[in-house]
């Protein structure tokens, strides 16, 4: 097992046998983490590129590692893509973090009725750079091969008017929803390439986002016997759902 962990950012340098790292990544790993020559660096690009090494310079403004060995792994099938309205405070970076440890393959923030998040310009950039981040970090954290796709934030019925093939399924709390594991299982012989799950606000969906989301082929499941919090969802219908789908 590497010793420590470190993303490939486009400012790396990348050749026949070594990898210099970027100058945040080299300061983080001999400044903060107080790596020295001869100690294990696994690096990752995030897009299933990984690469055992042992550092050769220790150079705060750029590490030179010596590349050992490399493999690039495949992106998981079924992909899981998750559709999350946007919540208050800081739940949005746990739930990237969740997601991106699960393995999700893209998450598509939005806007709903109900959410009280709205984020425009400049604040839109910022944040999502910042959520970025955070997920690279899980990435880091957990040795994860793949980085997800974090789409721009938009309205809900933006994306469902473009939403492409799959399967969907919405957290919901509608009456007539049904279990999440029973619904996965009737469909498990037949899943298409892509699976999507949405998660709406504290306030949930309202009744016309639940008619769009129904219009766009989305199956409503339920979550258990509770009402749960969006970041409990979210992990929940996440997680779930990819242990049925990498089940044996």
């Amino acid at each position: 097992m590497a010793g420590y962990r470190s993303f490939i950012f486009p400012d790396a340098v990348l050749s026949e046998g070594r990898l210099i790292l970027d100058p945040r990544e080299s300061h983080h790993l001999v400044r903060v983490l107080r790596a020295r020559p001869g100690e294990r660096v696994e690096a990752l690009d995030g897009r299933g590129g990984r690469w055992q090494c042992v550092i050769e310079r220790a150079d705060a403004k750029a590490v030179c590692l010596s590349i050992e060995s490399s493999e690039l792994v495949p992106a998981p099938r079924p992909q899981l893509v998750l559709l999350q309205s946007l919540p208050k405070g800081k739940t949005m970076d746990l739930i990237l973090k969740m997601a991106t440890e699960i393995g999700v393959s893209r998450i598509q923030p939005v806007y709903t009725d109900y959410g009280e998040v709205q984020l425009r310009g400049d604040r839109m950039q910022g944040k999502v750079e910042k959520w970025r981040m955070t997920m690279i970090e899980a990435c880091k954290q957990c040795g994860l091969p793949h980085l997800p796709e974090l789409s721009l934030p938009q309205p809900l019925k933006d994306y469902l008017r473009a939403a492409g093939d799959g399967l969907g399924l919405v957290a919901s709390l509608e009456s007539g929803s049904r279990p999440l594991a029973s619904v996965l299982g009737a469909l498990r012989s037949d899943l298409p390439g892509v699976i999507t799950v949405a998660v709406g606000p504290e306030g949930d969906f309202s009744p016309a986002e639940y008619a769009g989301l129904r219009g766009a082929g989305f199956l409503p499941v339920r979550l258990g016997a509770n009402v749960l919090r969006a970041e409990t969802a979210a992990a929940y219908i996440l997680s779930v759902t990819d242990q049925l789908l990498r089940a044996g």
